[in-house]
């Protein structure tokens, strides 16, 4: 490697971890970001919630995120909005900007928070949808909407999820009505199962959209209904998404979205990696593949043991040491790896540190309880400024991100929120100390 020093390294790859990398960078700080993989970016929804549900024995969704991120505080003193508050637009817009520079469009919707369609025929709250799903958010006007299906594909029931938005909207308030077809993909002729990936592969060609859009607007023409949107599942190509969704809408007329998903890999690749390209773009270095195996601190510099390049049983990788002034922990929770379980105890990984076993009295025994699960909101306690309280790194290791105590993302809907914002403020706040440091020299 030709370069092993930089003023503030990241940890994490996900929407935490470029938050902070790009709020360190236009501080002016030389900066690094190492990671195996997108984290829980890249098998997200491609959305970006903020915040849509205060939880509670009786849970309920917010209008206006702002207002949400309020309540949760006066809910939860310890959660993590406490100290990011008033970056999470500040965050959001960072991070929006930064796939938007890799081609992927985000939009929001003037701090309130909307509703789209997804792919088990029930509706998330989100605060801001890709461009491929701007056509699928749920309309309090009457209209009609075709839910499609491809012939195969494993993953998305149409009919299923027709008949199902039509009753469980009612609940929401929302007027549509829904109709479903099953089309058949002459291009994908004998393949019994597909996933998305594969029609994803398929409609990423000029031919595999011309095909569908034939199919679709022969359906229409035959049909007695006219749409007004049309809804398929999120299978519009890993890179040429944003054309197939144009050229839909030329030539059927009609508005086009994709449902939202859950743990996708076309829409999370799409994501993570336009991210990706507005990083880079930025002058970030992304050090790919890799993972920081531990943390110190000695004479004012913090020292990452790393291992980068393919690890297995017969590849035991590049071993390497970094050095930032600064470091900041984006590495997750127990999706990401910032957590784990050894025996019954839960220790944050980097810090080694022991947060204590989790017992069954801790537990609700209610999977879908409201407040969530508090073993769910276990991590890194912190400083204001988002550094860690153990005193053994010297104020120079900042957390974010899932990595946090004090919330539950999955109950609140407010992953991204958190991620984008505590991830803004570590960037800058570990900036910021590089930069009294090298004034008191």
């Amino acid at each position: 490697m030709k370069n092993t020093k930089y003023d503030v390294l990241i940890a994490g790859g996900g929407i935490a971890g470029c938050a902070a990398a790009k709020a360190a960078a236009d501080e002016g700080r030389s900066v690094a970001a190492i990671f195996p993989n997108g984290g829980a970016s890249e098998i997200s929804s491609g959305t970006m919630d903020i915040c849509g549900v205060v939880p509670g024995v009786k849970a309920k969704a917010v209008d206006c995120y702002e207002e949400g991120i309020r309540q949760i505080i006066q809910a939860y003193p310890g959660h993590p909005y406490q100290y990011s508050k008033d970056k999470a637009a500040e965050g959001a817009a960072a991070v929006a900007a930064l796939a938007s520079r890799g081609g992927y469009q985000l939009q929001g919707f003037e701090g309130k928070n909307v509703w789209l369609p997804n792919m088990m025929g029930t509706f998330s709250i989100t605060a801001f949808v890709p461009f491929t799903s701007k056509d699928a958010v749920c309309s309090p006007q009457e209209g009609t909407a075709l839910v499609v299906g491809l012939e195969g594909n494993v993953d998305f029931n149409a009919e299923a999820a027709a008949q199902s938005y039509n009753k469980y909207q009612k609940q929401l308030g929302f007027k549509e009505t829904y109709y479903s077809v099953v089309m058949h993909l002459d291009g994908l002729k004998g393949r019994h199962k597909l996933s998305d990936s594969e029609l994803a592969d398929y409609l990423d060609t000029p031919e595999g959209v011309q095909e569908l859009s034939e199919k679709l607007a022969e359906f229409c023409a035959n049909n007695r209904q006219k749409f007004d949107k049309i809804l398929l599942p999120p299978v519009l190509g890993f890179v040429n998404y944003h054309a197939a969704v144009e050229k839909l809408k030329a030539d059927l007329g009609c508005g086009i979205g994709e449902v939202m998903t859950f743990g996708n890999p076309v829409v999370g690749y799409r994501m993570t990696r336009a991210i990706y390209r507005g990083l880079e773009d930025s002058g970030i270095t992304l050090l790919r593949g890799g993972r920081v195996d531990s943390v110190s601190v000695s004479d004012g510099q913090v020292t990452a043991d790393c291992t980068l390049g393919l690890t297995d049983q017969l590849h035991s990788g590049m071993k390497v040491k970094l050095q930032s002034s600064a470091l900041v922990l984006a590495t997750g929770g127990f999706l990401g790896g910032g957590m784990e379980a050894r025996r019954r105890d839960i220790w944050l990984n980097l810090l080694e540190e022991n947060l204590g076993e989790v017992t069954a009295e801790q537990l609700n025994r209610n999977p879908v309880y409201g407040a969530g699960q508090d073993a769910l909101r276990l991590g890194a306690s912190v400083h204001e400024d988002l550094s860690v309280k153990n005193e053994k790194f010297e104020g120079r290791v900042f957390a974010c991100g899932d990595f946090l105590a004090g919330h539950n993302s999955a109950s609140e809907r407010s992953g991204a929120g958190v991620a984008a914002s505590t991830g803004w403020l570590a960037g800058m706040n570990a900036a910021q100390r590089v930069k009294n440091m090298k004034e008191d020299i």
